[in-house]
């Protein structure tokens, strides 16, 4: 088995940032060693909830260890895959039952090291049950858009609910450049522009929005 040394990874369930995505208040472990893998079927893996079999899971346990706040700790079960061209890695963490938890972007400084380390791997097809996909509408979106597209769908609704239809026919002309008149067609066209993509003229609503003097 194969260690890379001395990483940061940040930790999540739901998605995986990208390392300029990284804020301060992340999960943030900073990793002493952890196995490396090379398989075959990296993409397959991608963006899914994954359950390993119980041998892999064996191999695993225990492996993996952290920077403690006075000892080094361990991770039950963790390891970092790496696809058979090593151009992608993630990181991810197991549950006893082998199912995986979190998953971790790496971060750009140590990818070369885990490259390296890796090529003296050959490669294998990981033996594994997908458990669920991941699907997002914003998967390309970054993590500020993210936040600013949620804010603005509750703005929606919430105007939706209250009846605010000034606040409404303000939102529809700044993204769609005509007047609204009907209160639903309102609600659901704004909500579909938002569906799938968050643009600058979105954007620009949701600067309007948050202006201390609207």
């Amino acid at each position: 088995m194969i260690y890379i040394y001395d990483l940061i990874l940040n930790w999540n369930d739901k998605r995986r940032y990208e390392f300029f995505e990284w804020e301060e208040n992340d999960e943030i472990e900073y990793i002493k060693k952890i196995p490396i893998f090379r398989i075959d079927n990296f993409d397959d893996i991608l963006n899914k909830t994954i359950k390993v079999d119980a041998d892999f899971l064996i191999n695993l346990y225990n492996k993996t260890e952290i920077y403690g706040a006075h000892q080094t700790e361990k991770i039950n079960y963790a390891c970092i895959f790496c696809n058979g061209e090593l151009s992608k890695a993630i990181a991810m963490e197991f549950s006893d039952e082998g199912e995986s938890l979190y998953e971790s972007n790496i971060y750009f400084l140590d990818l070369e090291d885990i490259f390296n380390m890796a090529n003296r791997l050959g490669t294998f097809n990981l033996k594994c049950d997908v458990l669920t996909t991941k699907e997002s509408d914003d998967h390309y979106l970054t993590r500020r858009e993210v936040v600013k597209k949620r804010f603005l769908v509750n703005e929606i609704n919430d105007s939706y609910r209250d009846k605010n239809v000034d606040k409404l026919k303000y939102m529809y002309y700044e993204v769609f450049g005509t007047d609204g008149r009907d209160i639903d067609e309102m609600h659901n066209r704004l909500l579909a522009s938002l569906k799938n993509e968050y643009n600058y003229v979105h954007d620009n609503v949701y600067n309007l929005i948050k202006a201390p003097n609207l």
